[in-house]
């Protein structure tokens, strides 16, 4: 064959590589994520002003089963109104005229939208202000009511404006007329119109307007946003980011502290566990202050004991004295949670505040170590429902204690019976929990009898739980030990349903136990899943995060993320959601995703070498076709 015709194909060739490895370097791209559309919408959402008044709204979308959930639907309306000093008021407004609610949700913009067949109403608080804002429009006249007791002393300035004077004022103004009207022991003031809006300015008889009012509300929680932590996501992953910060920060009660874990009627409370990895999401993304105001509440309700009740009322913050006891991974996640307050701060003056609080809580646990055969004492933690050594409540203590023993080192003091302790439950938790196979979900205690007389034995109750992933990804052991990774590859193939993890098997929380919107048992949890993306953040398993960070967002309601999803169609568990807890975990798994980097310095010296080289083939055959023509 003529060499030429050789050197031509070669050149060919280089240039089909050089095409193709560019293409390439173009092409690999992210999978491009969607926010879900035509989904289920919450019934029940909360919206604040991050610093003294929070209002509880009824988006009107309908409950699945709610008779046999134990809840019923309201109509779009807020239901209650949480201001300052004077804690929960006798106030609330109601919305008609809007038809069959079709979807809700929570905009970037922190407002909440509610869209009707026949229009859609938009509720906003601007971020410091103590404004409750609702704009309606619809192709039909709607009506909004606000109720305000009979007691109440106000005076009509005109007809588009009243104001409240006692027992605090309150100025509530309107575009259309109002009309007042008594009912029973009620005050009802009410307008009327296919576009309208309504404000209540708690505290003060001034008027700002609806355009103001918005364009406040949308610069403060744009300037808000800006400061968080950026994390390397862009797209539906990147929003969804922006839109559980502004669910948790919605979700803190802003005199107390607390965060609900839902605002779905049956987890409206604070759960002491949920709020702590609420507090750690928020610092995490670099929001200070509210995390710091959540340590603080939980130091001022700790038990004289050293531990916590499981959870309070959310408006008040008293405890439930009757739910969920004892449960210890409390005591823990207090010592974890100031910790990492610390590393971020260097806020010596916080841990000294708080110290008094840590100190009872090593009181207890050192106690309970040494008097319960090197153990933390049996509980109900994580999941409420099986009352023994569980390897959640073992494994976070022994992790609080680790973080105690920083604390007391950033502070000068010694630390080694802190540190002796820590040691002591880890060496437990390695001899009893860990089958073989895998860290099992509890142990329970045994009495073996010999001829030298009785011993008590811990036997592993050899379930699979997800939620042991979450104390290795902390550092409860070496993430790439045998122990860690038997576990978790034990745990994904036995509990991945779905796309996700369920919490163990045999799950029928959501099926036939309590709440009854499952078609199966067995659902994945947003929670569980989202451990396992920390873990692979851990062993830089980065694509296998991405993925649960997708697979959460497309099972989302609009952005909000659920509990847990149906095992076999997919859709989010409306009972349960927005979950306070599944957003702080997608807030720290953001934080901490590293992306896979394209090579480009290979590719682009790569194809450096394949122009040089055809270059040089060209220049072989041309140039020589060149001489010979000379």
């Amino acid at each position: 064959m003529n060499k030429r015709v050789i050197f031509l194909v070669i050149g060919l060739v280089l240039l089909i590589i050089g095409i193709l490895i560019i293409t390439l370097s173009l092409t690999q791209h992210q999978v491009t994520i969607r926010m879900p559309v035509n989904v289920s919408s919450p019934a029940y959402l909360l919206l604040s002003n991050w610093k003294n008044l929070s209002i509880y709204i009824s988006t009107g979308y309908p409950i699945p089963k709610p008779i046999l959930n134990g809840e019923y639907s309201r109509p779009p309306s807020i239901l209650q109104v949480f201001y300052g000093k004077y804690g929960l008021l006798n106030v609330n407004v109601t919305i008609m005229g809007l038809g069959n609610i079709s979807e809700a949700y929570l905009a970037l913009n922190n407002t909440v939208i509610i869209k009707g067949s026949n229009g859609e109403v938009s509720i906003f608080t601007p971020p410091n202000y103590t404004a409750i804002a609702m704009i309606g429009e619809s192709n039909e006249s709607l009506t909004i009511e606000v109720f305000i007791p009979g007691s109440y002393v106000y005076e009509i300035i005109n007809n588009t404006y009243v104001m409240v004077k006692s027992p605090f004022p309150l100025s509530i103004y309107s575009n259309c007329g109002i009309t007042v009207r008594s009912v029973g022991y009620w005050t009802v003031l009410s307008i009327h119109g296919n576009y309208t809006y309504i404000v209540l300015n708690l505290g003060s008889g001034s008027i700002i307007s609806i355009n103001e009012l918005a364009s406040i509300n949308n610069n403060e929680v744009s300037n808000w946003l800006g400061l968080a932590r950026k994390p390397r996501l862009s797209g539906a992953l990147l929003t969804e980011y922006y839109l559980s910060l502004l669910l948790l920060m919605d979700d803190q009660n802003p005199v107390t502290g607390g965060f609900v874990a839902s605002p779905e009627p049956l987890y409206f409370y604070t759960w002491v566990r949920d709020s702590s990895f609420a507090a750690m999401a928020l610092q995490t993304a670099g929001y200070y202050g509210p995390a710091m105001k959540y340590w603080l509440w939980m130091c001022s309700v700790q038990n004289s004991s050293g531990t916590w009740y499981t959870r309070y009322d959310f408006w008040s913050g008293e405890p439930d004295t009757s739910f969920g006891i004892p449960e210890y991974d409390s005591v823990g996640l207090f010592q974890i949670g100031v910790w990492q307050f610390y590393e971020y701060t260097h806020n010596k003056s916080f841990l000294l505040a708080v110290l008094p609080c840590i100190n009872k809580s090593l009181n207890w646990e050192l106690k309970s170590i040494s008097e319960d055969n090197g153990l933390i004492p049996k509980d109900l933690s994580i999941w409420e429902s099986n009352y023994a050594y569980n390897f959640w409540t073992q494994a976070i203590d022994d992790l609080g204690l680790y973080a105690s023993a920083q604390i007391y080192r950033a502070l000068g003091l010694n630390n080694t019976e802190i540190l002796r302790a820590a040691d002591e439950l880890n060496a437990t938790i390695q001899r009893y929990f860990y089958t073989g196979k895998f860290y099992s979900q509890s142990i329970t205690s045994t009495v073996v009898y010999t001829s030298n007389g009785s011993q008590v034995t811990y036997v592993p109750n050899r379930i699979p739980d997800s939620s042991v992933i979450l104390p290795i990804a902390m550092g409860l052991v070496n993430p790439r030990s045998a122990e860690a990774l038997s576990t978790v590859e034990t745990i994904t193939h036995v509990l991945t349903v779905n796309g996700g993890l369920a919490r163990f098997p045999g799950d029928d929380y959501h099926y036939d136990s309590s709440l009854y919107d499952s078609t199966a048992p067995d659902p994945p949890w947003l929670i569980t899943t989202l451990f396992l993306a920390m873990y692979y953040e851990d062993i830089g398993n980065y694509t296998g995060v991405h993925n649960i960070l997708a697979w959460c967002v497309e099972h989302s309601q609009h952005g909000l993320l659920p509990e847990a999803i149906d095992p076999r169609l997919g859709y989010p568990l409306q009972t349960t959601s927005p979950l306070t807890w599944s957003a702080a975990m997608y807030v720290i798994t953001a934080v901490n995703y590293i992306p896979s980097q394209k090579p480009v310095v290979i590719i682009l010296i790569l194809t450096m070498i394949i122009i040089i080289l055809l270059a040089m083939v060209m220049s072989i055959v041309y140039g020589r076709r060149g001489s010979k023509r000379a």
